[in-house]
């Protein structure tokens, strides 16, 4: 989940390509009401600065539900800090280290797609 829509819809289209099926949101109440009404992922990328509900509340409510608390999240972020229990926490300066992280965290069994 990313406010910038420049900055999401660049990573959207560049995981797109690399084969993924990307589910775009632009804060983490959007993020939360996809996932209560039954989306899934097997990642989420999380920015941590974001309107409505910010990316720390959103990680606080996901660790609430066993199910949703499986799904590795990377955090993606202009801030230098990050959450604990964690994948990874990326700078947003560097979106080729989280590329590669999505890979790896994609191939760790979470929740698939019905």
């Amino acid at each position: 989940m990313e406010d910038n829509n420049d900055v999401r819809e660049a990573l959207a289209r560049i995981l797109d390509g690399r084969g993924y099926r990307v589910v775009q949101t632009r804060d983490g109440q959007e993020a939360w009401e996809y996932l209560e009404r039954g989306g899934r992922a097997s990642v989420i990328v999380l920015d941590l600065v974001l309107p409505r509900m910010d990316g720390r509340l959103f990680r606080v409510k996901q660790l609430e539900h066993d199910e949703l608390a499986r799904i590795p999240v990377i955090v993606f972020t202009a801030t230098a800090h990050g959450l604990p229990d964690v994948v990874a926490v990326v700078r947003k300066t560097d979106p080729e280290s989280l590329l590669d992280i999505i890979d790896r965290a994609a191939s760790v069994p979470a929740l698939e797609d019905h």
